[in-house]
């Protein structure tokens, strides 16, 4: 049933708690997974299955500098489950 504006059913408000290490500095640095995905060349479904923990984080060396970049990071500062 919907709402009498036409709006559907309202969504709940979820928070971003999240325990991937990738998804916190993706939302640190305030990008979308679409723009996190553009700035190392891979798909955005890479992105959403990495941050969900259906996939290990695997990028070349090039990606790894992107990401580093992308998230205004150093490397030395990302933790080991990032890293190869």
């Amino acid at each position: 049933m919907s709402s009498p504006y036409g709006l559907g059913r309202p969504k709940k408000f979820q928070p971003q708690e999240t325990n991937s290490p990738l998804k916190k500095f993706r939302l640190a640095a305030k990008l979308t997974q679409e723009q996190l995905a553009q700035e190392i060349g891979v798909a955005v479904s890479t992105i959403r299955r990495w941050e969900k923990g259906q996939a290990e984080p695997t990028m070349t060396v090039a990606q790894m500098k992107s990401f580093c970049r992308a998230i205004k990071r150093d490397f030395e500062e990302l933790p080991n489950s990032l890293l190869p």
